[in-house]
């Protein structure tokens, strides 16, 4: 089985978990500002005519947000920690997520054929938040191979050898969520209520089990990403492009 064989080096995964961590203030501030997002959207919305969102609506509103905020953290860390990491990379991934809605639609219907030919949970909501978070993991795996074409791979390419390290690895995955669930709290990943407004509204039970399985796909996410860096190699340009 390939979790008995693990050729990986999880060194720069660890010190990417680690980081993300010890810099929580980061993450608060990130939080603050998508929570933020998110309000002024549906505060559009109801201005427009539209419905109040359902407390799932709003967990599910809560998830994206704070999955964005993870995600921008995560590339914070990678800023900071991979040697290889051009210049200004935080930023362009900041803008990366931020233009992505079209192509994060399409990876999420992709995610569905892939969830149905998985066979689906006994609860539905598992599968969408698998759906979801799958999705904007390979959103943001293409980013960083985009942005910094490790080994010379595109971000379609490189987001391949990510989702091909998670699929070998799903006993991993399964340590995580376990871990999380067993020792996240809600207050574990929203941090305080300027932090994540949208979080405070959402069902208490809800949340922190958002948390928990929220926090395990960061960290599987993290991981799968560091392999992949240290696998494909430092940046590098096609000839085409020299």
């Amino acid at each position: 089985m390939p979790d008995s064989q693990d050729n990986s080096d999880p060194l720069l995964g660890a010190t990417l978990v680690s980081w993300m961590v010890e810099n929580r203030p980061a993450l608060d501030e990130r939080m603050k500002e998508e929570g933020s997002k998110a309000l002024i959207q549906e505060f559009m919305a109801a201005e427009g005519g539209g419905a109040l969102p359902t407390p799932e609506e709003r967990l599910d509103r809560a998830r994206q947000a704070s999955a964005r905020a993870w995600l921008r953290h995560l590339a914070a860390a990678i800023q900071a920690n991979w040697t290889a990491v051009p210049d200004g990379f935080a930023a362009e991934m900041d803008r990366w997520m931020a233009a992505g809605e079209e192509r994060l639609e399409a990876l999420k219907l992709d995610e569905e054929s892939r969830a149905e030919q998985r066979g689906r949970a006994a609860d539905p909501n598992d599968d969408h938040r698998e759906v979801e978070l799958r999705a904007l993991g390979r959103l943001f795996a293409e980013g960083v191979g985009s942005t910094c074409r490790p080994g010379g791979e595109d971000g379609p390419q490189f987001a391949k050898r990510v989702v091909e390290w998670q699929s070998e690895h799903l006993l991993r995955n399964r340590e995580l969520v376990d871990d999380a669930v067993a020792r996240t709290t809600p207050e574990g990943l929203s941090g305080s209520e300027v932090a994540a407004p949208l979080w405070e509204r959402a069902p208490e039970t809800a949340r922190a089990r958002e948390a928990a399985l929220l926090w395990a796909r960061v960290q599987f996410l993290t991981e799968a990403v560091a392999d992949a860096l240290v696998a494909a190699g430092p940046p590098r340009l096609d000839p085409a492009e020299a």
